[in-house]
């Protein structure tokens, strides 16, 4: 930036490659999660697919897509793919080797909404 700033940068070309392509069409199987994979790796697909086209997941039998998301590096007392929730605040899915809290949802036929709007609404279980 200092350089910038002052002017003393050198520009230097793009190389032009002949081998450049296009980047793969995303299909909807790309989109659904796997929460059998390492946290990382789930937390970066999620991230990776927001806002569009977004990833998803299923739950009670409505498609579950997801926005915004934290990650937990603790170790998941329940299995890969189930989720915790207090029924308030937080609805969190276990992964491999740790948890992907939603934070903004959107369930299949409503709105998009932050996660405690969403539990106001639904029961789990």
């Amino acid at each position: 930036m200092k350089a910038i700033g002052e002017g003393n940068y050198k520009e230097m070309p793009q190389p032009m490659n002949n081998e450049l392509k296009a980047a793969p069409k995303i299909f909807k199987d790309f989109c659904e999660i796997n929460w059998k994979q390492d946290n990382d790796i789930v937390y970066n697909h999620i991230r990776g697919l927001s806002p569009y086209p977004t990833a998803f997941t299923v739950l009670n039998d409505k498609m579950l897509k997801i926005f915004r998301i934290e990650k937990e590096d603790t170790n998941p007392k329940i299995e890969a793919g189930q989720f915790e929730t207090d029924g308030k605040t937080f609805l969190k899915f276990a992964t491999n080797n740790g948890y992907i809290k939603l934070l903004e949802l959107q369930l299949e036929g409503k709105k998009r909404m932050m996660v405690y709007e969403f539990l106001r609404g639904v029961r789990l279980g």
